[in-house]
């Protein structure tokens, strides 16, 4: 009975053992092809990733938040504004014309990835400009960030050059 365990045992682990093997010479396999086809690693279902070298810039000033209500259309039926609701811990109450100037970017809805310029804000509204379209689509619980960034991305409290202050990868 004791011999009937043991093969039993032992062949539960060759198994194991050989499994584990075909699965990491896979691995090594997949690893070491050359040259590199990312797009057959795709679709044989692995996929590749990582964490690219990004600096944030410290002086860029940051609102992130959720559509509590959206606001009233204009005389041609479009809407540019809505109520705010902050989300996250490092957001701060609003002022008059705080964020006038300030790139908004939707993070989520129908207007996913879409970028306005805030026209202005009170303590509980924000307003975009007509230049980049209305706000059409955009709907209650949608997620957005405002940045203290102007058109071409450089941030409003940076250095006057336009330099950036944060410090290169190497330091």
């Amino acid at each position: 009975m004791k011999a009937k365990r043991l093969g039993v045992r032992a062949s539960a682990g060759f198994v194991l053992t050989l499994g584990c093997s075909i699965a990491s010479s896979q691995v090594l396999f997949l690893s070491d092809a050359v040259p590199f086809d990312r797009g057959s690693l795709a679709r044989s279902g692995f996929i590749q990733v990582g964490h690219d070298n990004i600096v944030v810039d410290p002086t860029v000033r940051r609102y992130t938040g959720m559509v509590a209500a959206l606001g009233s259309p204009n005389a041609q039926g479009k809407m540019y504004s809505f109520v705010p609701s902050p989300v996250g811990p490092h957001n701060f109450p609003l002022s008059p014309d705080e964020l006038r100037g300030w790139r908004l970017t939707m993070l989520s809805g129908k207007r996913f990835g879409q970028v306005f310029t805030v026209s202005t804000n009170t303590e509980s509204e924000i307003r975009v400009t007509a230049d980049k379209g209305s706000l059409e689509g955009l709907d209650v619980r949608d997620v957005f960030i405002i940045e203290s960034v102007d058109a071409d991305g450089v941030s409003m409290f940076g250095p006057a050059d336009g330099a950036s202050a944060a410090p290169s990868p190497g330091v």
